[in-house]
């Protein structure tokens, strides 16, 4: 069995002071508790700090992905080819285990270091479905592939 690293990592686009338990929607039930997620490695939550946005940006709009090995299928939205996310590093305290390489916190939590990547250093790592690609082409923001 893995021992607990003494740092995990957590992915968002919005700059946070405090990490707080949010409300999940994931495909199954361990992927939807009111929790932090976390990962050991930072590569793994650059997926989740990427700013992928509603299409259209309305109450109405939608936004679809998947991801995979750090890697991201964008199904369905957009992708601020100008905008940054975010990369909590967290003390690993307050985490349990849930599941090969995700860990939960209940409780609220202090970052220990803040990084801001940029779109444009990752976007190797997005795939766009048919419907994202004409999403993107729609809002003009071509992006280099």
């Amino acid at each position: 069995m893995n021992e607990k690293p003494e740092f995990l990592y957590h992915g968002s686009q919005y700059k946070l002071d405090i990490l707080m338990p949010q409300q999940a929607v994931g495909r199954r039930d361990m992927e939807s508790l009111k929790a932090i997620y976390a990962a050991g490695t930072m590569d793994q939550v650059i997926p989740f700090a990427l700013p992928i946005r509603w299409y259209p940006d309305t109450p109405e709009g939608k936004r679809d992905f998947e991801c995979s090995n750090g890697k991201i299928l964008l199904k369905y939205g957009s992708l601020d080819s100008d905008g940054v996310g975010y990369v909590y590093k967290v003390r690993s305290d307050s985490f349990e285990k849930i599941d090969e390489w995700q860990w939960v916190s209940r409780e609220n939590c202090l970052p220990v270091e803040i990084t801001e990547i940029k779109v444009a250093d990752y976007i190797d790592r997005v795939e766009f479905s048919a419907e994202a690609e004409e999403i993107r082409r729609k809002l003009n923001r071509g992006m280099p592939r």
